[in-house]
């Protein structure tokens, strides 16, 4: 291509030198055009005495030589020692040409698939670009200030080409608290019906380096750049270049977003180090067809965690079975969702055990949400959930290991640490899952006063047969609403650890222990497993708690020789021992408890 551009100039030199409109140029018009095109104020040289001496090929092929060593931090072309640099004098459609397609500075290329009849480009940022199309055409972009604009070309035939973008963008949008994401770079038209992404057969070179962090620190946003490149199968280490600063808002949301072909990343997708940020990795690689994931592939982060921050990155990854640990180096605080189903319905079969490794800090609500859901991984390492300290948040467990029907063993504890319950904190954490035993110190870092519905439903429908003394040993306080709910329901524990509740000391709360064992194969009731309640009864306290418990036999639930129905015989309906006909006190039970 490029011997065919330089050819080019030689036969205008060669045989138009007085036909065409073209005026011979100058040193000083050289640099004046320079500077115009690519922002570049390049110095004469010291020993030219006056800048407006005739200027020659082999001057002005060498400035573009300087040219693209100042724009791309090297030396990378030639052009000035080759057979077209002579001392034919340069003309003005010569050095505009020449300015124009032979300076470049980082470049990121596709090379399309065999089909493809039109391309477009969409950018959003500022800054001077030039398109290479790939087939002699260009598009120059200069000034470009910020505003989407689609840049389209039609070929003469379908065909593979190899298109080029360069340039420096200058500024970028911020999307923060925007509902309308707006990306500085994509080629994702959902305009022609979704197709032009379809085209994208491999990509290379450095994109990050065409829109790189800015001086004041201000990152573009990559948002469904590549979205739908069903025909891309690899993903270049350090695609998006050597990115520093604060990190963008959905950053990197949906950059590769059903990429069904996309098997392969290298990482990291980037060098230098990031701040967090808002949804920054949301969906990135959703629905794509990933393999596996390599170990930092998200670079080096550190500052305090953003919310979403890895919302559903790998959501419906079905083809996804490992991942390196960790995802990234560094070091973040905990933030509100931002593990929210990160790995949920994917492939997953194993987890490394510092996959969270730079976690560190505080909890945040439903930071763990959903992360794992229905996944086929088969164990759950110690500490898999980093080092967490203080005060525990609201639902930051739930539903993490939901229907993985594939887990078999789980290794305690969760996480290194200390904090606190907090409400629907372990809420369905292990819900339908098929591991038949757990840890003793599972929830070893938990340490406070119960909260409502703080293990509600966590090892519900489960396959679990036998439950550790202690499990609970670290909640100690008054009871919480609807804090054991549904805990162990529909599992297949056969017996209840006397202790198991030895932490709880106070008055009853609504729904304490509502359908706690319900319809589960226990043969007895521990006595005193209640011991620790005293006081005036609460709405369903007890309510279905052994619920279909057919297989339950002996007395009761007694706390030092009385029946719960004796020391609350004012308490509403509970229906404490539905169908536990095989009770020996059955018959006695107040129809209310039963």
């Amino acid at each position: 291509m490029l011997r065919k551009i330089l050819s080019f100039f030689f036969a205008l030199f060669m045989f138009l030198p007085t036909a065409h409109s073209a005026e011979m140029v100058n040193v000083e018009y050289i640099h004046q055009y320079l500077n115009a095109r690519w922002g570049i104020d390049l110095p004469y040289n010291p020993e030219l005495k006056n800048p407006k001496v005739a200027a020659n090929m082999e001057y002005l092929l060498t400035v573009v030589d300087i040219a693209n060593e100042y724009l791309n931090g090297e030396k990378t072309t030639n052009y000035g020692t080759g057979e077209y640099a002579t001392k034919l004098a340069a003309d003005t459609i010569a050095t505009n040409t020449a300015i124009d397609t032979l300076v470049h500075g980082p470049s990121f290329y596709i090379t399309t698939t065999p089909d493809t009849t039109e391309f477009h480009i969409i950018i959003a940022a500022a800054g001077d670009f030039v398109i290479d199309w790939g087939d002699r055409e260009y598009e120059f972009i200069s000034d470009k200030q910020l505003g989407k604009t689609v840049y389209s070309h039609t070929y003469a035939s379908p065909g593979e080409y190899l298109v080029r973008l360069s340039g420096t963008a200058t500024d970028y949008y911020n999307n923060a608290g925007s509902s309308n994401i707006v990306a500085d770079i994509t080629f994702y038209d959902y305009t022609s019906s979704k197709t032009n992404s379809q085209h994208i057969a491999k990509i290379s070179g450095s994109l990050g380096d065409v829109f790189p962090t800015l001086p004041d620190g201000t990152n573009p946003t990559f948002y469904r750049t590549f979205r739908d490149a069903e025909n891309l199968t690899e993903i270049p280490a350090n695609l998006f270049g050597e990115l520093n600063g604060d990190g963008a808002p959905y950053m990197f949301d949906s950059t590769f977003y059903e990429c069904e072909q996309l098997q392969t990343v290298e990482g990291p997708l980037f060098s230098g180090t990031i701040t967090p940020a808002e949804s920054m990795f949301k969906q990135t690689f959703s629905t794509s067809g990933l393999t596996s994931v390599p170990a930092n592939l998200f670079g080096e982060l550190n500052g305090d965690g953003a919310p979403n921050m890895f919302e559903r990155t790998f959501q419906y990854c079905y083809q996804l079975q490992t991942v390196g640990g960790p995802l990234f180096n560094g070091t973040i605080t905990p933030a509100e969702y931002m593990f929210n189903e990160t790995f949920s319905a994917s492939g997953l079969t194993s987890i490394p055990a510092d996959l969270f490794a730079g976690i560190s800090g505080a909890p945040a609500k439903s930071m763990f949400s959903n992360t794992f859901y229905r996944t086929n991984i088969t164990s759950v390492p110690a500490n898999l959930f980093g080092e967490l300290n203080g005060d525990g948040a609201p639902y930051m467990f739930e539903w993490t290991f939901y229907m993985c029907d594939q887990l078999q063993t789980i290794e305690g504890p969760l996480f290194s640490g200390t904090i606190t319950p907090a409400e629907n904190m372990f809420d369905q954490t292990f819900y339908y899952s098929s591991m038949t035993s757990i840890p003793a110190d599972l929830f070893a870092g938990v340490q406070g006063a119960p909260a409502a519905s703080m293990f509600s439903n966590t090892f519900s429908h489960s396959g679990l047969t036998n439950i550790p003394a202690n499990l609970f040993a670290g909640v100690r306080g008054a009871p919480a609403n609807s804090m054991f709910y549904s805990t162990f329901s529909d599992t297949r524990i056969t017996s209840i650890p006397a202790n198991l509740f030895s932490g709880i000391q106070g008055a009853p709360a609504s729904g304490m222990f509502a359908d706690t064992f319900n319809n589960t194969p226990i043969t007895s009731i521990p006595e005193n497993l209640f011991a620790g309640i005293s006081g005036p009864a609460a709405r369903n306290m007890f309510g279905f708690t052994f619920n279909d418990c057919t297989s339950l036999t002996g007395p009761s639930a007694q706390t030092n020789g009385q029946y719960l129905y004796e020391i609350w015989p004012d308490a509403g309906y509970q229906g404490t021992y539905s169908d536990a006909t095989g009770l020996s006190d059955y018959a006695q039970i107040p129809s209310r408890w039963k």
